[in-house]
């Protein structure tokens, strides 16, 4: 505002004097840690001449995060800041800020594009989760980690590129995001995505699947670990072939796969994690490997199809609900080397209220004096007692399988030492095995 010359210069000068001791109270409040600043967005906290966003108004729509307030910069916005703010759409976030908290964003269920600041060197845990209108995300350079379930249930996300100074990906990050197709890996080192998968460095880890794989889909040799949500919500595959080289299968890693008829399980395999198969409604058989001791939690809740499972002596632990809401799975067989049987593993279901309600009709066979047994009668199951040992069992299908399969066995062996069994060797060793294990299961129900 111009001042007339008409006025005094002492007028000015006390003007300006009164101004500048205003301004100096207004910063030295705000630089109170405790101090915080409204806007009618977004709340701030000051720190160290930085501010923090540490709130926002839930109804706001809004484009853009400012870079100043007051003089200062924004350089970082708080855990869940914005999380379920509805009301943004698009949403630009400045280069000033350099962090980004938890679950800042979770639940903006209409943001549909962000652009990240470029000095930003993580995606926190929960950073995105579900933003299911979210569609695609370019992350910046300098990012070397994707935090646990940083985009979990975006069920609109379609592609992602992924950073160059990228190292590690963490547990659910991409799970149960329904149309994830394609990943750009092509900026890391470290990552690579080739037929479909997102594999870590070396091969031996699968972090993602793409959504459109469709029919039977094999998991290449030298693959040991199939992380947590890796497959979750690829729907369109019908039947796994699993190789031999896989030890363990993660948290969620096939949940809500629903049109997934079968799974080749091999050998080697350790461990299934918890809710690794849940809710595969189209799931109808399961033979597990020797090799397998634990299976975990919820590990083929809900598989509605699921009627015939063999549990073979080798199998430790089953986990809390590992079998639950399998409405068709009439019959099972528990070895005696399963020390633990968790609650309700086996013959109950479950309603939406979380309550579990026994299966009608539901029998069991188990060793006396161990842990089926136990499990049956504190459940009031009808049981019966064997004593036959399901290990020789278990072990002669294999042999069987591998005298009716040898011809195959002798092509798949000659072609791995190449690029590994064409699929047509490995889909006639399932058919052999297959064979061999349903004359079998019916030997096991008769004894």
């Amino acid at each position: 505002m111009k001042i007339k010359a008409v006025i005094p210069a002492i007028i000015a000068s006390a003007a300006l004097l009164v101004s500048s001791a205003f301004s100096a109270y207004a910063v030295e409040g705000l630089m109170n840690p405790d101090e915080e600043l409204t806007d009618g967005t977004f709340t701030y906290e000051l720190n160290d001449g930085k501010y923090t966003i540490i709130s926002c108004d839930s109804t706001a729509i809004v484009g853009e995060i400012p870079e100043l307030r007051n003089g200062y910069p924004v350089t970082a916005i708080g855990d869940r800041a914005l999380a379920g703010c509805t009301g943004i759409s698009k949403l630009t976030i400045p280069d000033t800020v350099t962090s980004i908290g938890s679950s800042a964003f979770a639940g903006c269920t209409s943001l549909s594009e962000v652009t990240l600041p470029k000095k930003l060197e993580s995606l926190s845990n929960g950073l995105f989760m579900g933003c299911t209108n979210l569609r695609s995300v370019d992350i910046p350079d300098n990012v070397a980690m994707i935090s646990s379930y940083a985009f979990y249930n975006c069920s609109s996300l379609t592609d992602v590129t992924l950073s160059g100074s990228l190292e590690s990906i963490q547990p659910m990050a991409f799970a149960e995001c329904s149309v994830l197709e394609n990943i750009d890996a092509s900026k890391t080192d470290n990552f690579t995505f080739e037929d479909g998968f997102l594999y870590g460095s070396g091969g031996k880890n699968i972090y993602r699947a793409s959504t459109a794989l469709t029919g039977d889909v094999y998991v290449k040799d030298g693959v040991q670990t199939i992380e947590a949500g890796a497959f979750s919500v690829c729907a369109g595959i019908e039947n796994l072939f699993l190789p031999s080289s896989l030890t363990y299968i993660g948290d969620d890693a096939f949940g809500y796969c629903t049109g997934l008829k079968s799974v080749d399980f091999h050998e080697g395999l350790a461990t299934i994690a918890d809710i690794a198969f849940k809710e595969c409604r189209s799931l109808e058989s399961i033979q597990l490997p020797t090799t397998v001791s634990d299976v975990g939690e919820g590990a083929f809740y809900n598989c509605q199809s699921l009627s015939k499972v063999i549990i073979p002596e080798g199998v430790k632990n089953i986990g809390l609900g590992a079998f639950a809401s399998c409405p068709m799975l009439k019959n099972i067989s528990i070895p005696k080397s399963v020390a633990v049987i968790g609650d309700n593993a086996f013959g109950f279901s479950v309603n939406s209220e979380g309550t579990y309600t026994a299966e009608s009709g539901f029998k069991m066979s188990v060793y006396s004096g161990t842990a089926g047994e136990k499990y049956a009668k504190a459940n009031n199951f009808e049981y019966t007692t064997v004593d036959k040992n399901l290990k020789g069992l278990a072990f002669a299908v294999i042999g069987i399988g591998l005298l009716a399969a040898i011809g195959v066995f002798a092509v798949v062996l000659m072609m791995r030492a190449k690029k590994g069994a064409p699929k047509s060797a490995k889909k006639a060793d399932k058919l052999a095995r297959e064979k061999e294990e349903e004359e079998n299961y019916k030997k096991i129900i008769e004894d």
